[in-house]
Parts: structure tokens; sequence; C-alpha cells
């Protein structure tokens, strides 16, 4: 996933991903398990180095949003999001390209994380 749009108003943001952020941080809080912990950390830690990027570093964005899509992965699970291929919030996430917005993205990861971990437990 190489996303090459940024919008003017996510450089003067200090949190261009808050969506999944807030996902995260509340399925940290709900995780029972310390693989799903450290998955989120690696989650947190990639977020921020989008940040960073966005904020000093604009040539790297795309390196690190291509660890962000790695740890999304890796947090949800290869099994999984083949299981769901159907799901919208699947889909739209396999959808990412270079051409998405900043915004896209977090509404899609934040969409995903919510029907991976919110469905589990409803």
């Amino acid at each position: 996933m190489v996303l090459t749009q940024v919008e003017a108003a996510a450089t003067r943001t200090l949190n261009p991903f808050r969506r999944t952020r807030a996902i995260a941080e509340h399925t940290l809080r709900e995780a029972k398990d310390d693989i799903t912990h450290l998955q989120l950390l690696s989650l947190f830690h990639a977020l921020a180095a989008c940040e960073t990027a966005l904020s000093r570093d604009p040539g790297s964005l795309a390196e690190r949003l291509a660890g962000l899509r790695a740890a999304v992965v890796d947090l949800v699970g290869e099994e999984w999001l083949a299981a769901n291929a159907d799901h919208p919030g699947v889909r739209d996430f396999g959808l990412l390209d270079g051409t998405a917005l900043l915004s896209r993205l977090d509404e899609v990861v934040a969409d995903l994380l919510r029907t991976r971990f919110l469905r589990l437990a409803a």
C-alpha cells in the first residue's frame, strides 16, 4: 500500500489516525491475551511512525504506511481477513491503493478493527 496523497489538514493535525487510535485503544483495554497486546503495541508504533513522517520526513511516508498496513494485517490476522473477505470493511481494506487520502485510510482501518474486535465482544 503506497499512499501518495496527503491532505493539507493532515499535516496540521496531531492525530490524523484518531479513529484508528480510538478503536485500538478500546481493543487494548478489552484484550485478554498477551499476543493481542503486543500486536496492538506494534500498531501504535506504526501509527506514531506515520505521524512522525508526516511532520518531519514526508519522503518516508510511503514506507511508514506500508509498515502500518503490515501491523494491521498482523493484528487482525491473514486467516481472519481471508475468512471474512466478503465483509465490506475487509473488502475496503483490500482495495486501498496509492490514491487513498489519509482520512480514508483512517476510516477504513478503524472500520476493519471495529469489525474484527468489537464484533467479537458483542
